[in-house]
């Protein structure tokens, strides 16, 4: 994991890039619509000029001063009618001249206040947990592109529900976390056999909150461990240790994908323990996908981990045939 500062230094150095890309796209677009239509540019400098005319005409004549203002507002008002009009002719928004930011909260400098903004907090995160990808896989894989086709409709008598029944209601129930997650307290536990969406669903999750504004911090369980375990062995690391446990205590939404398939330790267990209790405790989500049914949980870790997944968190049950192995045959 790279140290924070030079996290720190990595990030603002991709605002910069930003904001150079993006002042960069205002002047093409600028010059090629000015080009087409050059009473646009006579407007936006008319536009710029009336402050400062009315401003001078204030100085001579204070005494007409709201006169003044008046007619400014109406010939600025008049101006930006005509300017939208002919955007709107060549095709254009009223933004067509304004710099589009990635972020409009923070403008692409990365702060609010001088206080960092969650835009900032969420890179710095991907940059720690090499998560940088997970913009481009949640552009393929959300809920927009989650198939339902690919579960069968025959009931199940074990489960009493057809797998498509079932994933229905999955599907409704994490859109329903996404969509109340910044009123509503919730943990989800995603259980069952491997290609049946767990992770594609926890991705479909990530996106949504991401799209918010919320930071969300993705790791598989093995990876997870592996880092924690690495780094309480290695004292020179404490800060790099401090920092890790801070971001996975903070980030407002804790995905871990795959848990059980990591080599258990006690340590791991216990771990494991202390950030899911103080996340609850502090009302901070936590989704937990696994291979494991909750009767088989409780042979990997200690009864408390156990109790406090299953007994507190939403449990979404899927079965049904493996959807990987379905789409690997309906391409050929």
């Amino acid at each position: 994991m790279p140290e924070k500062s030079e996290r720190y230094k990595l990030v603002l150095r991709q605002y910069e890039q930003i904001r150079t890309k993006k002042e960069h796209e205002l002047k093409k677009r600028k010059n090629d619509i000015y080009t087409a239509c050059p009473r646009l540019e006579e407007i936006e400098r008319e536009i710029s000029l009336t402050g400062v005319r009315i401003g001078r005409m204030v100085l001579q004549k204070p005494e007409d001063s709201q006169l003044l203002l008046l007619k400014l507002q109406q010939s600025i008002s008049e101006l930006k009618q005509e300017k939208k009009l002919l955007l709107n002719k060549m095709g254009f928004s009223e933004k067509a001249l304004q710099i589009e930011y990635v972020c409009k909260d923070c403008k692409d400098t990365g702060y609010i206040n001088h206080m960092p903004c969650n835009c900032m907090k969420q890179k710095l995160i991907d940059l720690a947990y090499d998560q940088s990808n997970i913009r481009e896989i949640v552009k393929c894989e959300n809920f927009d592109t989650f198939d339902i086709r690919y579960y069968s409709e025959i009931h199940n008598e074990e489960e009493g529900i057809s797998p498509l029944e079932n994933i229905k209601r999955i599907v409704n129930t994490c859109m329903d976390f996404c969509q109340y997650f910044d009123s509503t307290f919730q943990n989800l536990l995603l259980y069952g056999e491997t290609g049946l969406g767990k992770t594609f669903l926890c991705n479909c999750i990530a996106k949504e909150l991401l799209d918010k504004g919320n930071t969300v911090l993705y790791i598989p369980a093995g990876q997870l461990f592996r880092m924690i375990e690495k780094q309480r062995f290695r004292k020179e690391d404490d800060e790099t240790q401090q920092d890790t446990m801070e971001d996975l205590l903070s980030v407002d939404l804790l995905i871990i994908d795959d848990l059980g398939t990591e080599f258990g330790t006690i340590l791991s267990s216990a771990e494991l323990f202390h950030i899911i209790n103080n996340r609850m405790l502090t009302k901070k989500s936590v989704i937990v996908s696994t291979n494991l049914s909750p009767d088989n949980l409780i042979h990997q870790y200690s009864d408390r981990v156990v109790s406090r997944i299953v007994g507190t968190y939403t449990t979404l049950k899927f079965f049904g045939d493996d959807i990987r192995v379905k789409k690997k045959f309906n391409k050929k």
